[in-house]
Formats: C-alpha cells, structure tokens, sequence
C-alpha cells in the first residue's frame, strides 16, 4: 500500500493561501485550515475545489496548478481517514527515525564495511534490540551471526 506523506501534502497549500491572501492574514489561515482539514479526511476532490476556487488570484495561479496536478495525480494515495482508521500511519516522520536510528546509527559507523547479508543480519537484530523484541530471536541465537 502506498501512502503519500500527508505533511508533504499539506505543505503545497501554504504557498496558495499566502499567494492568495497574503502570508500570515487571517483570511491565510483560515483558508489554510480549512484545506488542511479537507486534505486530513482524505477529501482530495474538495481541497481541488478549495484551490481552483482561487483562481482568479493571478499570483497564486502556479502554485495551484501545480498543486491540483500533485493532488489529482496521487488521490489514491492520500485517503488519510481511511488510512487512519486502519492503523496505518500517514505521515513518514516515524519510519525516517526508524532509518536513522536501525541503520545510519548503527551501520554508519566509522571503519565500518559490510556485506549484503551482514547488514541484513545486523539490521534485523537492531531493529529487534529497539522495539524491545529481541527475547523472541531466542530461537534463533544458534544460527545469528556473531560480532568479531
């Protein structure tokens, strides 16, 4: 399942509102919140609508075209209350700090080589080490690799 980021989603409509209405104008924020709200349902077709409404703003006019273009070619990709309410998670913030800290922390580390199968091995094991789920290699400590 692929899931557009919804931050990144979201950022495209504060260059319209401040195009729009001026940057940080109460008609900005208002418009803002609204659309973000809107996008946060998953109601694409209605943030579309919020943005083409704005047209008329000559200044706001590349920024909402190339928003509609973003929001109309990845529809499938951000029905964000669905996504919520199957436990999925709509933003990437959680799985980049996941990267960082099973991969860079670990395997970045200075001198360090690896082979494929080592920085698979190493990266189950740390990722098992964090989530506090390493009692349940258990079965498996005859076969895992040991460090040198």
């Amino acid at each position: 399942m692929q899931i557009v980021d919804w931050y990144h989603a979201s950022e495209y409509l504060t260059p319209i509102a401040e195009a729009a209405f001026g940057a940080n104008t109460a008609q900005a924020h208002e418009w803002l919140a609204q659309a973000r709200t809107e996008l946060w349902d998953g109601r694409i077709q209605d943030v579309i609508q919020s943005c083409r409404s704005l047209l008329s703003h000559t200044a706001a006019r590349p920024w909402i075209e190339k928003a509609i273009h973003y929001y109309d070619h990845h529809e499938c990709r951000m029905n964000y209350a669905r996504f919520r309410q199957l436990g999925f998670l709509i933003g990437s913030g959680t799985i980049e700090s996941a990267c960082k800290q099973i991969a860079a922390v670990r395997l970045k580390r200075s001198g360090a080589r690896w082979t494929l199968p080592g920085v698979i091995a190493t990266a189950k094991a740390r990722a098992a080490w964090l989530s506090h789920s390493w009692d349940s290699l258990k079965p498996s400590y005859a076969i895992l690799p040991l460090a040198d």
